[in-house]
C-alpha cells in the first residue's frame, strides 16, 4: 500500500499530494498509470470493471485451464480428421478405390507387408 504523506503522483503532472492512499481501487488505479500510461480515459464505472485486478488468482486459473482443454480439443479432432482422410488430403480421387489401396506400404517393420518394387 501507497502511504507516503507527500506521494508524488503523475496524474495531472507531477504535484505534491497530502492524505493517506490505503484504497486498493485507488492505489491500483496511480500504480498502473504509473507504470504504463494510460491513452484513453475509459467509463469504468457504467460496468464496473477495472481491467485484470477484479479478477481472482482461481478465475485466471480456470480461464487457462478452459482454453488449454479446447486448444487440445480442437488439436485432437483435427489430427483425427487427417487421419481418417488421409486418401483425401493426399489428393487421391474417391472414383479410384477400387484400383488403389491407399497405405498399403505404410507398416514398417512388419515382415508381411508388400514391398514397392523401386
Amino acid at each position: 500500500m501507497l502511504r507516503n504523506k507527500n506521494w508524488l503522483q503523475r496524474d495531472d503532472g507531477l504535484k505534491k499530494v497530502e492524505g493517506n492512499y490505503s484504497d486498493p481501487a485507488t492505489v491500483k488505479k496511480y500504480a498502473r498509470r504509473a507504470q504504463l500510461g494510460e491513452i484513453f480515459e475509459l467509463d469504468r464505472a457504467t460496468l464496473k470493471s477495472d481491467g485484470v485486478f477484479r479478477s481472482s488468482p482461481r478465475g485466471w486459473f480456470t480461464f487457462g485451464h478452459a482454453s488449454f482443454a479446447l486448444l487440445f480439443f480442437f488439436g485432437h479432432i483435427w489430427h483425427g480428421a487427417r487421419t481418417l482422410f488421409t486418401d483425401v488430403f493426399a489428393g487421391i480421387d474417391p472414383d479410384l478405390d477400387a484400383q488403389v489401396k491407399f497405405g498399403a506400404f505404410q507398416k514398417l517393420g512388419d515382415p508381411t507387408t508388400r514391398r514397392q518394387v523401386v
